[in-house]
């Protein structure tokens, strides 16, 4: 494989919470290659290389079909280790968005257009969760990008607050005590949410209108995230972690944003992730009928409550113009000034400067490092070497079936570890990464 031609581009880490698109779709006819046709390498990717994180998709997907409310497309998710072992392959595709195409194909008997697919890799390629409507050639689908499994909720988050070349987060540390599965799992319910969406995210514009309706949509996702950690058997405390996330980051990246130009995709990013409101209301309404009646409700009763939610609680134009000016002014009048208030108060909570000793060990390991590359050369080959030995440990080093199942394993643990000691998380990370690049 040629490694500059063929590589994921996992440089930039959003906070995977974005817009989610509609309206483009499969090829049909005589365009539609044959699922038969499919290599034998790719084949076996699909059927046997089945880590965690891919169970775990394949399970939400089957709950979320089996339940879905009247008027919903089937969900499909894209499975990260699957697309990227086929694309890793000499024998795979070229692009990312061929992988994309031949996975979706092997999973659904259709192919999906050019658009369709690059849309797909450039989510995939930087690590932007998002949920993707497709409904032309008859046959509706909503696919799902879903939150990359080899990161912690600290580095994601963190990531999501370097606007440009500035790190808002300099000098402070987030205290929100998010799990990185918590994180995960709130953000594919969150994507998956956008497919159950059959009002908001029809509902286009431009400018700041536009940017108020893609609010009513993310509120509407966030609710419904939120609502599936409850019914799956969260707490309550849950809920007031992602007021927090949503309210810290619309609150230290707002000035930001609004000095991008008005026609950038991010100019009013901060006024639309501020659906903190939406999320008090959903826990006030829980805490009234009880969490265990909550837990009671089917899909489409849930997607009724979070319209009445989101209808009750999202920004009104008058408001969102506000916010943004405070933005862009830092002067903060009329439906403004309690909007600020909450979350300048949820922002205190959540968000410590550094002490001196942190700082210290923060620009230690943030610092150049001559040997870094040797460093990580030495580490790949060792990684590689643990592989060869565990494939040869189930029968033979060279047998594709055991290099899969060798990395499976070795995906597993490292994950498993990711998710249990936050401590070793960068480097777990790394490892994840050079993992993640490994051919069989």
């Amino acid at each position: 494989m040629n490694r500059e031609h063929k590589i994921l581009l996992m440089t930039t880490v959003s906070l995977a919470l974005i817009y989610a698109g509609d309206g483009i779709g499969v090829t049909s006819g005589e365009e539609r290659p044959s699922v038969d046709s499919a290599p034998a390498a790719l084949k076996m990717i699909m059927r046997d290389y089945s880590t965690a994180a891919s169970q775990q998709l394949m399970r939400l997907e089957a709950d979320f079909n089996q339940h879905l409310p009247p008027g919903v497309s089937p969900i499909v998710y894209l499975d990260y280790d699957k697309i990227a072992t086929w694309f890793g392959l000499r024998e795979g595709p070229a692009t990312v968005a061929k992988a994309i195409g031949d996975y979706l194909l092997v999973r659904t008997g259709r192919s999906y257009d050019p658009p369709s697919l690059d849309l797909l890799a450039r989510a995939m390629n930087s690590l932007d969760a998002e949920g993707v409507v497709m409904q032309k050639g008859g046959g509706g689908s909503c696919v799902v990008v879903p939150e990359y499994p080899g990161i912690s909720f600290d580095s994601s988050y963190a990531a999501s607050f370097r606007i440009g070349p500035t790190d808002l987060l300099a000098g402070k540390t987030v205290v929100i005590k998010m799990t990185t599965k918590e994180f995960a799992d709130f953000v594919n319910a969150h994507e998956s949410w956008h497919c159950l969406d059959i009002r908001y995210m029809q509902d286009t514009g431009d400018g700041l209108a536009g940017a108020v309706k893609q609010h009513r949509a993310e509120m509407f996702a966030d609710i419904g995230g939120a609502m599936e950690g409850i019914r799956d058997g969260a707490g309550l405390t849950l809920i007031a972690k992602a007021i927090a996330l949503r309210a810290t980051w619309a609150y230290l990246t707002g000035a930001a944003h609004a000095r991008t130009p008005p026609e950038s995709d991010r100019h009013f990013a901060s006024v639309i992730y501020a659906t903190e409101d939406g999320l008090s209301a959903l826990k006030g309404r829980i805490e009234k009928m009880g969490i265990e009646r909550f837990r009671q409700l089917d899909r489409e009763h849930m997607r009724a409550l979070d319209y009445e939610i989101t209808d009750a609680h999202c920004l009104t134009y008058a408001q969102a113009q506000a916010l943004q000016t405070y933005y862009a002014t830092g002067d903060a009048q009329g439906a403004a000034l309690p909007l600020v208030a909450g979350l300048k108060a949820i922002t205190a909570a959540s968000v410590r400067d550094l002490s001196p000793a942190e700082l210290a060990a923060q620009q230690k390991s943030g610092g150049t490092c001559n040997p870094c590359r040797l460093n990580e050369d030495a580490e790949k080959k060792l990684l590689l070497a643990k592989l060869k030995a565990r494939a040869g440990e189930l029968g033979s080093d060279t047998s594709f079936p055991n290099q899969l199942k060798a990395r499976e394993e070795m995906t597993d643990s490292l994950r498993d570890k990711l998710n249990r000691d936050p401590a070793s998380e960068r480097a777990t990370e790394e490892q994840l990464k050079l993992l993640f690049y490994a051919v069989p």
